[in-house]
């Protein structure tokens, strides 16, 4: 019971304010228009604060791993592959393969995956780490198969791809606070600059709390479509059976990778957070199935709370956490 508890007061907190965000929406408190404002102010402003702070405060030497960075990006990789290799064998329309392809692998981590891990270990650096590696690669897979399985196939740019990704303000704010780590630069501990670091650390902490707000008004019940077939096979391969296959393996490599309780965590959160909104974003502008590709996000957002809570007990029963 005790471990159930800590499982729900871990995970709960979440999914409280996505619903508190659905309830502002129904009442008119929230507007298409604000639920826009938040999502520029998320991922322009307080995100990239969000990630500078916790890089600028960590120990490098603590936060470079790099068996941790690599296993991260393989298994992503390989999740990918083997999503696709799926989608083309038993995906009857071939114009959906890039929105249930693109559902199985992209999770929305940067916004849900970060909230839980904070709420679980506190701050750890590795969880801003996974941003600056495993978010770029999100992007440029969700390029290719989008771009591959359109219905009017594009050509892949990939100079384009990657000036987007350094343009991207998460991996600005990482790179900003990469050097007051790497030369501890005092600004989170000298009292001369203490004012700066408050700034900081006040809209940080308003990243979450706003970004799922937006997702929560986001949530339209009434345009979930009649393909749940499809839905609830990306949410299956989403929410369990690729967290389970890629952390068992890391389970049960983690002394030879030198993985902590930790690390199993944060890999673990990476392939089981919902599916990222970006992407039913990308499969309307790039000519894909965008009707199955919001329903993925809406489903996944919704039964991940279940399976999130799952997981963390399992995690606490085991003694990981």
């Amino acid at each position: 019971m005790e471990a159930f508890l800590f499982s729900a007061n871990c995970v709960l907190p979440l999914f409280l304010i996505i619903g508190i965000g659905w309830w502002l929406k129904k009442a008119g408190m929230i507007t298409p228009a604000i639920v826009d404002g938040l999502n520029t102010i998320t991922f322009n402003v307080a995100l990239p604060l969000l990630l500078f702070r916790d890089i600028a405060r960590s120990d490098l030497y603590d936060l470079f791993a790099p068996s941790f960075i690599i296993y991260a990006l393989i298994s992503t990789l390989l999740f990918f592959i083997l999503s696709w290799i799926f989608a083309e064998c038993f995906v009857k329309n071939k114009g959906s393969v890039g929105a249930f392809v693109q559902g199985c692998f992209r999770g929305n981590y940067a916004i849900v995956g970060l909230f839980l891990i904070n709420n679980v270990l506190g701050y750890p650096a590795k969880g801003s780490l996974i941003v600056a590696f495993a978010v770029p690669l999100y992007n440029i897979l969700a390029i290719i198969i989008l771009s591959v399985r359109s219905k009017n196939p594009q050509p892949i740019r990939l100079g384009k791809t990657l000036k987007d990704i350094a343009k991207n303000p998460l991996i600005i704010g990482i790179l900003c606070g990469l050097p007051f780590a790497l030369f501890k630069i005092p600004l989170f501990s000298a009292g001369e600059t203490r004012f700066i670091a408050t700034a900081v650390d006040y809209m940080a902490i308003s990243a979450n709390p706003m970004a799922l707000l937006a997702i929560g008004a986001a949530i339209n019940f009434d345009k979930l479509r009649s393909g749940l077939k499809s839905v609830l096979t990306v949410a299956a391969i989403k929410l369990v059976i690729g967290p389970f296959i890629f952390t068992a393996i890391a389970y049960g490599l983690r002394g030879w990778l030198g993985f902590g309780g930790a690390d199993l965590l944060v890999l673990l959160v990476m392939y089981a957070v919902p599916t990222a909104v970006a992407s039913y974003v990308m499969a309307s502008k790039m000519n894909n199935d965008a009707g199955l590709a919001a329903d993925i996000v809406l489903v996944t957002s919704l039964l991940s709370l279940f399976t999130l809570t799952g997981w963390i007990y399992v995690f606490k029963v085991m003694g990981i956490i």
